[in-house]
Parts: structure tokens; sequence; C-alpha cells
């Protein structure tokens, strides 16, 4: 059996009909419920329209890269690599406190949450 079949075709004031039947027998109660639940729909709609509009500024990354020679020697090799150490241990540690930092907020809220039970 088809839902809808060839020899009826659809027609809008048979649908209006049809709601209009079904919204008749309604108690006044669900009309309440009908009357939350599109307030509630509308405001999540809502938001997902303003949040659409919403455009964040376009903040350009630019990497620097310095270019190297390919005749380089390996002495020269070594002392750029001596001279770029101290700034990428530093670079790291900074990232290493930063971790640290973020860890002990988050066993922060996890120990709260379990003086709650959850």
């Amino acid at each position: 059996m088809r839902f809808f079949k060839p020899d009826r075709p659809i027609s809008p004031v048979g649908a209006l009909a049809d709601l209009r039947n079904a919204l008749r027998i309604r108690h006044a109660y669900q009309w309440w419920f009908l009357l939350a639940a599109a307030i509630v729909t509308g405001l999540i709609l809502f938001g997902f329209y303003q949040d659409s509009a919403f455009k964040a500024p376009y903040k350009r990354e630019i990497i620097y890269f310095e270019n190297w020679r390919a005749d380089r020697t390996l002495d020269e090799i070594i002392a750029q690599q001596k001279i770029d150490e101290p700034i990428r241990q530093k670079r790291l540690a900074e990232e290493k406190a930063r971790a640290e930092k973020r860890r002990q907020e988050y066993k922060k809220i996890d120990d709260k949450l379990k003086e709650l039970g959850i």
C-alpha cells in the first residue's frame, strides 16, 4: 500500500481541512504546550540566526622563517643551533607551564565534582 496514491492528488484545501479538524478537538492545556513548544523552537532558531550573523575579525597569522644558504658549513650550523637552543628551551618551558596551569584548573574542577558525587 502506497502512502501517496496516483489516483488521489494531494489537495491543499483538504490538508487544511484535516489540520482544522485535528486542532478543533484539542483540550485547553494542549494549546499551552503547543505555545510553549513554539516559543522554545523559535528561541533556538533565533539563536542560530543571531549566531550566523556574527563575524569574527580576521586575524592574520604571519610565520617568519630564516632562509639558509645551501653551502653552510657544519660549524655554522652548530653555532646557529647554540644560539637558537636557549630560545627553544624557553618556549618549551612556557608551553609546559601553560599546560600545567591548565591541568591544575581541570583538576580543581574535577575535585569539586567529586565532592558533589558526580
